[in-house]
């Protein structure tokens, strides 16, 4: 007998934003493409849509064991349903899901409903061109996006950076799948990473893409962090976090360190905390915790966890030093080229002992002793400069249905400021993260409502809270490739990280 197939958790998705059914951007558009992801679906999977006592059965438009791709009909009832696939006979679990009349989301490159979307410039004649970042838009230009999900929409609000723009509707002659016209607003924000997202309804976003934009000739301008698209890339980061618990009145300060080196095509790296926003404008990703989690678990670990490519050897361990005091970094046995420590830290809880915190105003010193593919190095870099996160201690409770602004001070023109509000559904393992960015002298950030209102809301469950508000500051600009033999890419960041716990409603 035919094992039963099975829709995985968060398993039912518009094909273009991926956004997890159970949060607010997950209803399924009359019309739209989506996609099914689970287990034993076979050669010839049957989809069967459930509404009340009606059973209509949905177009499959290709099939793997682990994924199909189908077309939801145009006159689905609106409303709550379900979804059911059947095997040879067999049928699954029936999946819960919510049709509504309009729910667009934007195809990105990497299919995953995030990072450089599915962009084309228009030219003379309707000539077309990707979008890339030896190819950016400039304003005024006309380009396409390719989504789904608008339900006979006519017309679409596209955000692009921090500008709004009405843009026309088209089919293709992909089932499911329209495309936007639309005009780069002349004083759009410029970058390799200007997030484009469209306003799925008042008060909530659809999946947010990237856009390269630049006015002048030649390839966009990378920002904080680097493209990184060497081939041998070295990167080194230096955090010093404080953190505020919910049940405590004093912070959680830790110092941490992380220096990767790695081999690697030439193509940039793409990780979703590596695609940063250019100042003034936000983006946002979701996923599912259990399957391949967006959440960092430290700004550190964010920065250079996803190079990617062959660990680079680069010794047996790496130094870190101020002043008197050092600590060491050990080669990771399981990821070549990686060295990771906790530099040091005021957390006694439990009676644990520890370092106490080591990066104090001065100056650092990394080295490393080198191995087959990386030379010795030595290098100089200040600690990361302190701010105050003004009013942090009243921030208890974050509503997602108004849009949120934070305040600091202390903070010099050539930093850059990022606003991270992030989340996990310890239920259905939904995770999200809204990501803005601000100049340093700024002093204030706004995440809109509409990305917030994607976020999972906080439960008053037991075990690790994951609802945090964090505020990073980073060099503006991302500063030189590492000196060091045997590589031609990378950098040195030092960042200081101010957060709390939240709850979000």
């Amino acid at each position: 007998m035919t094992a039963q197939p099975g829709i995985g958790q968060n398993g039912v998705v518009n094909a273009a934003s991926q956004i997890p059914p159970t949060l607010a951007g997950g209803a399924l558009a009359r019309g739209t493409a989506f996609t099914i992801h689970g287990v034993r679906f076979g050669a010839k999977p049957v989809i069967s849509l459930e509404h009340g006592r009606s059973v209509i059965k949905v177009p499959v438009l290709s099939s793997q064991p682990k994924r199909i791709d189908a077309v939801l009909p145009p006159d689905a009832p609106l409303g709550p349903a379900s979804l059911s696939v059947s095997v040879d006979g067999q049928a699954g679990k029936a999946f819960a899901i919510d049709i509504v009349a309009s729910n667009p989301g934007i195809f990105t490159r990497n299919g995953l409903g995030w990072g450089p979307g599915r962009i084309e410039h228009v030219g003379p004649r309707k000539a077309r061109s990707p979008n890339s970042f030896s190819n950016p838009a400039h304003a005024g230009q006309r380009v396409t996006l390719r989504v789904a999900g608008l339900g006979g929409a006519q017309t679409a609000r596209v955000v692009i950076g921090n500008r709004t723009v009405v843009a026309q509707a088209t089919a293709t002659s992909d089932p499911g799948v329209e495309e936007l016209i639309l005009e780069i607003p002349r004083d759009a924000t410029q970058g390799c990473y200007v997030p484009v997202y469209i306003k799925a309804s008042p008060g909530r976003a659809s999946n947010v893409a990237t856009m390269a934009l630049r006015n002048r000739a030649g390839p966009c301008e990378a920002g904080a962090v680097p493209l990184l698209d060497n081939t041998r890339i070295g990167m080194a980061v230096l955090t010093r976090t404080r953190m505020r618990r919910k049940d405590t009145a004093s912070d959680l300060v830790f110092d941490e360190a992380i220096v990767a080196f790695a081999a690697k095509d030439k193509e940039p790296v793409l990780a979703p905390l590596l695609l940063l926003p250019p100042a003034g404008t936000c983006t946002a990703y979701w996923s599912s915790f259990q399957s391949v989690s967006i959440l960092p678990d430290s700004p550190t670990a964010a920065l250079v966890s996803d190079l990617g490519g062959r660990g680079l050897d680069a010794g047996p361990r790496v130094t870190i030093r101020h002043g008197s005091q050092s600590r060491n970094a050990p080669r990771d046995p399981a990821a070549p080229g990686f060295f990771r420590v906790r530099l040091g830290s005021n957390d006694r809880r439990g009676g644990r002992a520890a370092f106490p915190p080591l990066l104090e105003p001065g100056l650092n010193s990394i080295t490393g002793y080198g191995g087959s593919d990386v030379g010795p190095f030595a290098i100089q870099r200040a600690s990361p400069p302190e701010f105050a996160w003004t009013g942090r201690d009243a921030l208890n409770v974050v509503d997602r249905g108004r849009d949120l602004t934070v305040h600091w001070s202390g903070v010099s023109a050539d930093r850059l400021m990022l606003v991270v509000a992030t989340n996990v559904d310890q239920i259905t393992t939904a995770n999200g993260i809204c990501l803005c960015a601000a100049a340093g002298s700024a002093g204030k950030m706004t995440i809109p409502a509409a990305l917030l209102a994607n976020l999972p809301a906080s439960k008053d469950m037991p075990g690790i809270p994951y609802d945090q508000l964090v505020l990073v500051s980073i060099p503006a600009k991302a500063g030189p490739s590492l000196p060091v033999s045997g590589l031609n890419g990378g950098g040195v960041i030092d960042l200081y990280a101010v957060g709390r716990f939240v709850d979000f409603r």
